[in-house]
């Protein structure tokens, strides 16, 4: 599908949006909605909107993803009622046209065309379409991360630091906003992704994921250096971001003692502002980064459990072994056979 037949599509009006327009306008105008309650719809429309503050705020990757998929793309419904919610994975919301009001933790934005909205899991947000503008919602597994940004990771960039800020720092950016206007470009990269995601075969999610992947270098490249970010932000969050960063490139053989000389630290300053950062010591950052590589290896390739020890910064692959099934409450190839019955 081209990218101007899957415009039209998004452009179009579905069932849903026309059921919550007209109960939308019918509330506004203080007329009756009565009939429109006897339509023969889904109960759920009915339900969400007469009801929003009813809608369960908390949302789950198994709400929004296919089995197996690491990222779905929705149209946000217009005239969805606003309600306040919160979900394990990251979110972009991108306005195709019009704009729409997005509050995330009582901080209201008004987004505009070409806006995106890059947010953080597990941050309580409310996005508000009460016209014919069409916002496209394209929704992320927390888990993907180690896949689709271990490249990008290696990056400085306000993208990069973002993700590895919401996987390990207590102080967690939770949002960034760039501003794409008309750039045609962008708009293309988020076209062809929505196309991809109609053709629900073996292949789609993982040209997806690939197109995520050049979306990012490419908002990158192009607007590094503009991107907003809450006022509240603390001060300390971009180097705190920057030592992670430094981390996760190291993390096979990095040293407490390493890590403290090559930002000009004592050992204990460092270990303190570790923990300050993160809420783990050093040792338990360290295993926690090494495991989570560990996991995307098991899921996304075929090598054996050996070689990925080996990989993730393991001398001994036992010692591997011990410290994935504490934390995982199985051993790494009961792992991957879940995540191929799965």
């Amino acid at each position: 599908m081209d990218r101007n037949k899957i415009e039209n599509r998004l452009l179009s009006w579905d069932q849903n949006e026309l059921f919550y327009r007209d109960y939308a306008c019918r509330k506004l105008e203080g007329k009756s909605v009565e009939d429109l309650l006897q339509r023969k719809v889904p109960a759920e429309w009915i339900q969400w909107a007469a009801d929003p503050a009813g809608i369960d705020p908390d949302k789950t990757e198994n709400d929004f993803f296919r089995a197996g998929n690491n990222i779905s793309i929705v149209k946000h419904p217009r005239y969805f009622p606003y309600f306040e919610h919160k979900h394990t994975f990251f979110e972009m919301i991108y306005v195709l046209s019009g704009r729409c009001r997005e509050t995330t933790q009582g901080e209201t934005v008004l987004l505009k065309q070409g806006d995106l909205f890059l947010l953080a899991p597990n941050i309580t947000h409310g996005i508000e379409a009460m016209d014919d503008s069409v916002v496209i919602n394209i929704l992320i597994r927390h888990s993907t991360f180690m896949d689709i940004f271990l490249n990008t990771v290696r990056e400085k960039s306000e993208i990069s630091l973002f993700f590895l800020g919401n996987l390990y720092d207590r102080d967690k950016i939770p949002y960034l906003l760039y501003h794409t206007g008309s750039d045609e470009q962008i708009r293309g990269y988020i076209l062809d992704m929505a196309a991809e995601q109609l053709q629900e075969d073996g292949y789609a999610d993982k040209i997806t994921c690939a197109l995520l992947t050049v979306f990012f270098h490419q908002l990158t490249r192009r607007y590094a250096g503009s991107v907003e970010t809450p006022a509240a932000v603390q001060s300390g969050t971009q180097e705190h971001n920057e030592m992670l960063q430094y981390i996760m490139m190291h993390y096979q053989t990095i040293t407490l003692s390493g890590l403290a000389e090559a930002f000009h630290f004592s050992t204990p300053y460092c270990s303190k502002l570790i923990r300050k950062i993160s809420g783990d010591n050093f040792s338990r950052l360290i295993t926690k980064i090494r495991l989570q590589q560990g996991e995307n290896l098991l899921s996304h390739t075929q090598l054996n459990v050996g070689d990925i020890s080996s990989q993730v910064g393991y001398k001994n692959p036992e010692t591997f072994i011990r410290a994935f099934l504490r934390d995982y409450k199985m051993t790494p190839s009961q792992y991957r056979k879940s995540k191929l019955v799965g």
